[in-house]
């Protein structure tokens, strides 16, 4: 059965498919090169019928969304599929959350786990599932009072094929922001922009200085329920934010960073966040006790929040999917079809690795060669070896290996990677490639079977989502990734899941003896990930990146590069509403039709 989940409306829109026993996925982003893209993802769709093989969009045997029904009752979603891309079959839809909470649990390892979701904000009450009733406390509201109710946080317990929902709580009047809105709100304060909750995160630990303090009662916990008494989206409504935390503190504009006033409230927020969610998350273990937690919403991104739950709650595992974010509500669909409506056999789509793009074939990746003047390549025999010595004698390499990670992070498929022993390579690299905050840190990746030599780390941290102590004796060691308090965002690396970049990695220990490196994500601040090999060669030539490795192809520059300067967008600008898309897209999916 050929089983595809689309995410249509919002933020970082994309496309998933499931068909003959595989799983693809992609972010709209990563293909029209629009940070964010709340684009309806048409061009997601094309690669994905390419990946797979299928020739048109109506091979597909069933497509499932997330609802979103108008004023008129109109499911707009159903709409758009039917209209804009001429699908012709089943369509299901189901909430916001019921597609993390499906993308959390059913790519866990988990037989069975209970599940928190917590974001920004989710589907309306109104938006339920195809065929799903309102909550009886909605029931006597009108369409535009029902409007206002929109998911903030949730819990479910699963098991085999079945997810059901424990609670699900949505704002209400004069409770309109939750603790992921809080914390978005906090980013939009710094002017660090819609999408800077990453920046805010690795701000904090510069605060937290005596005599300094911000904090504040960022929201009110009852029964294991976060929210905020407000009256607006704080995102949307800086001034309440404002208003209701620091009336006396401006909205950041130019200040530099860090400094002594909004460092502090970034540390505060966090702080606060840290301590809300593993209270959340205790409460989710009283009334539902299990040993396994699974974990989704954009607030799962926060990886020092993440290792915090799991030293201080009594679950054992946790389990957060590398699209915790709104990117993998695609993969949440798509999965909640397998499993929820077709039945599909349990485990057959839990998660290997992240590596769910597609693979560029030889010749495209000659092709792509040929086009870009000024370089040459050669094909390597022993590209691993050659790759580990460079990087040992700290030169910057691109590198671009199979399929492409789903998710905000560069996990060994589209990285840019360096010696993380020299102190000064932070600073080269955000001068050179990335074009970074200084105040931002590098995050390593390490050999599973060495990482607790490095790390205050008793389990696998395959997708970047768990922050830990570097052993104080390792600091001085590794110091390009140790964050100013001490820690590192930390990727585990396997031969059985990560293949030639764990044979990198290995090759660098065998030179240096340090079993890590340093590994940022395939692009320049402002643009999306590098998706194609004429991606990854344009960035290269953009940048002071050493060379570049696409296969086993060893690719160095010969003539002049056009040197990009500085962030290719500026993301402390970024909002939402400017990178949503709309209808008039046609051109782009008539290929998908049926002629």
């Amino acid at each position: 059965m050929n089983i595809m989940g689309l995410h249509v409306f919002g933020h970082d829109t994309g496309a998933a498919l499931i068909t003959d026993g595989r799983l693809f996925a992609i972010g709209e982003e990563r293909l029209n090169r629009v940070k964010h893209s709340g684009f309806l993802p048409g061009l997601s769709v094309r690669y994905l019928l390419e990946a797979s093989g299928l020739s048109d969009i109506n091979d597909i045997d069933l497509i499932v969304g997330v609802t979103r029904y108008d004023k008129e009752g109109i499911n707009k979603t159903v709409e758009m599929i039917r209209g804009e891309l001429g699908y012709q079959g089943t369509i299901h839809t189901i909430s916001h959350h019921d597609a993390h909470a499906a993308s959390a649990f059913f790519a866990s390892p988990f037989d069975e786990a209970v599940v928190m979701v917590m974001d920004g904000l989710g589907s309306k009450v109104i938006d339920n599932e195809t065929g799903a009733k309102i909550p009886f406390p909605y029931r006597h509201l009108g369409i535009k009072e029902q409007k206002n109710h929109e998911e903030v946080q949730s819990f479910y317990r699963a098991k085999g094929n079945e997810l059901v929902s424990i609670r699900k709580d949505y704002t209400q009047p004069g409770y309109m922001n939750g603790l992921g809105l809080v914390y978005m709100g906090t980013s939009v304060f710094l002017n660090l922009g819609d999408f800077g909750s990453g920046k805010v995160m690795g701000l904090a630990p510069y605060g937290g200085n005596p005599g300094k303090s911000m904090d504040r009662e960022f929201f009110e916990i009852t029964e294991g329920l976060a929210l905020t008494r407000s009256e607006k989206n704080f995102v949307r409504h800086i001034d309440h934010y404002q208003k209701l935390f620091f009336p006396h503190v401006p909205v950041r504009d130019k200040q530099k960073l860090p400094d002594d006033v909004y460092t502090e409230i970034a540390y505060s927020v966090q702080k606060a966040t840290e301590e809300g969610l593993t209270q959340i998350a205790n409460h989710l273990y009283r009334i539902s006790p299990c040993k396994n937690l699974c974990y989704a919403g954009g607030v799962g991104l926060n990886s020092v929040a993440n290792k915090k739950i799991l030293d201080n709650t009594p679950f054992e595992k946790i389990f957060i999917q590398p699209a915790a974010c709104d990117s993998g509500i695609a993969l949440g669909c798509a999965l909640y079809g397998a499993y929820i409506i077709a039945k599909e056999e349990f485990g057959k789509y839990s998660f290997k690795n992240a590596y769910l793009g597609k693979a560029y074939k030889e010749e495209e990746i000659v092709v792509a060669l040929k086009g870009i003047p000024n370089i040459s390549f050669t094909r390597e025999r022993e590209i691993v070896k050659k790759c580990a010595k460079l990087l040992a004698e700290g030169k910057i390499l691109g590198w671009f290996q199979g399929g492409s990670e789903i998710g905000p992070r560069a996990l060994g498929h589209r990285s840019i990677l360096c010696d993380a022993r020299k102190p000064e390579m932070k600073d080269i690299l955000n001068a050179k490639v990335k074009h970074r905050e200084a105040f931002r840190p590098f995050a390593p990746s390490v050999l599973l079977e060495l990482a607790p030599q490095y790390f205050d780390l008793n389990c696998e941290s395959p997708y970047m989502l768990l922050v830990a102590e570097v052993r104080r004796d390792k600091r001085s060691i590794v110091p390009a990734i140790t964050h100013v308090d001490g820690t590192a965002r930390v990727q585990t690396v396997t031969k059985e899941d990560n293949g030639k970049f764990y044979d990198l990695i290995q090759e660098f220990y065998k030179i240096t003896g340090v079993p890590l490196v340093l590994n940022t994500s395939f692009n320049i601040a402002g643009e999306p990930i590098v998706e194609t090999p004429e991606d990854a060669l344009k960035c290269f030539m953009s940048t002071e990146m050493d060379y570049l490795i696409i296969e086993d192809f060893f690719i160095d520059a010969k003539g002049p590069k056009k040197l990009v300067t500085g962030p290719v967008v500026d993301e402390n600008r970024l909002k939402a509403v400017d990178i949503r898309g709309g209808r008039g897209l046609t051109r782009w999916f008539s290929s998908l039709k049926k002629k």
